[in-house]
């Protein structure tokens, strides 16, 4: 019984240890951003019973 969950713990600890080296490191860089052309409206939608009133900046 010793034997199966030490060997189920030595594949574990393989598969973990090649994911490590294998997985591309992270990075803090910021993503370069680009220009949106357009423009950006914000809404706000108020259901009232018998109509609704939008809002939009």
């Amino acid at each position: 019984m010793v034997t199966k969950a030490a060997q189920a713990f030595a594949v574990t600890a393989i598969a973990v240890s090649i994911g490590t080296l294998a997985a591309p490191a992270a990075s803090a860089a910021p993503a370069p951003s680009t220009p949106v052309a357009g423009s950006v409206a914000l809404c706000l939608n108020i259901p009232l019973p018998p109509f609704s009133i939008s809002v939009c900046l």
